[in-house]
């Protein structure tokens, strides 16, 4: 939407990045503090699912690196590659409302 509005990629890289950056965060950090009990356990039952809870406490840090820094910096450079394409207005297809049957 920021591009269609006239803004360059890294502006509307940031914006996006700016926006999602509250809910990313806080629906990673709060998984991974739920995960940290089990991380911690000591008893043998647990110690079966240690290596499962450590995947994915490590696996969620990364993506949620990957998604706030890495993502917008890759759109940023495909749109200097022109590797990203604009759609202007008149590209949607006009379509009009058809009643469900």
């Amino acid at each position: 939407i920021q591009r269609l509005a006239g803004d360059s990629a890294a502006d509307a890289a940031r914006h996006a990045a700016r926006m999602r950056f509250r809910a990313v965060l806080l629906t990673s950090t709060t998984t991974i503090m739920g995960l940290l009990p089990l991380l911690t356990e000591t008893s043998m039952q647990a110690q079966v699912l240690i290596p499962l809870v450590t995947s994915l406490a490590f696996g969620l840090f990364a993506a949620t690196l990957l998604i706030l820094l890495l993502m917008p910096a890759l759109y940023t450079i495909f749109d200097d590659f022109g590797w990203t394409k604009i759609p202007t207005p008149d590209e949607f297809p006009e379509t009009d409302p058809q009643p469900a049957e």
